[in-house]
């Protein structure tokens, strides 16, 4: 092709027809800027659908992650509210000394008992910032979302690691305390409860708040599923 321009020149060069080469010229200019236009636009056009394909995979991802880490924050929320009301039922006691000891070494052992430890699932959102990746959601406020809760866990896993030093704080005095760990019964948690450094720690041991912060991270990572769910469902994506 490139030959063919080139002999078509010669020959108007040839003949002198110097005005003819011009207007050839500038044509075959026009002709070439009219290329490059529809290469870049088939390039830009590929481009944005392979953007498409990538923020629907995103999107599944996000969803299949956040359904997961729901799951596991709501199990944990169960494990709250049962350390919650054994705290209260122990704080009740040393307030009143009440005669009923029934459940004071079963809520005793909420205080310190292993838990679950949450551990989000942050697979997808590590790519897509690794990558470069976050714009591959087109819309601004979902990306805001995306990025919010993602900030949310990291903070409520500092509130988790006070809680968790302050079960193990119980479990080191329990321990000391406690002729067998594992097999205790009301009467030695009575006298181990006169223990006033023991009662302060189980005072502050953030088993309450806690049931409000687990409950304020389901709330948040819910709410993203629900928006992701809708975007989801604009773009024709099915639910993973």
């Amino acid at each position: 092709m490139i030959k063919f321009f080139r002999k078509i020149r010669q020959q108007l060069l040839a003949k002198n027809k110097v005005s003819s080469y011009v207007l050839y010229a500038v044509g075959e200019i026009v002709l070439v800027v009219i290329g490059i236009l529809i290469a870049l636009s088939i390039n830009n056009w590929q481009q944005e659908n392979q953007n498409k394909k990538l923020e629907k995979r995103y999107l599944e991802d996000l969803r299949v992650n956040l359904k997961r880490d729901s799951t596991i924050l709501q199990g944990i929320y169960v494990e709250a509210i049962n350390s919650s009301e054994a705290k209260n039922y122990i704080t009740a006691h040393l307030r009143n000394r009440e005669s009923n000891l029934d459940s004071l070494a079963l809520s005793f052992g909420h205080q310190w008992n292993p838990y679950k430890i949450f551990s989000p699932s942050t697979s997808t959102i590590d790519e897509m910032k690794s990558n470069g990746d976050l714009k591959i959601i087109r819309d601004e406020s979902i990306r805001k979302h995306i990025v919010d809760i993602y900030n949310t866990y990291e903070l409520f896993l500092q509130d988790e690691n006070l809680y968790r030093e302050s079960t193990r704080e119980i479990f080191i005095m329990a321990k000391a305390g406690l002729n067998n760990i594992t097999d205790y019964s009301n009467e030695e948690i009575v006298v181990l409860l006169r223990e006033p450094k023991l009662a302060n720690t189980i005072h502050r041991n953030f088993a309450n708040g806690r049931v409000n912060s687990v409950e304020n991270v389901i709330n948040e990572c819910n709410q993203l599923l629900r928006i992701l769910d809708e975007y989801s469902n604009e773009l024709g994506i099915k639910s993973p």
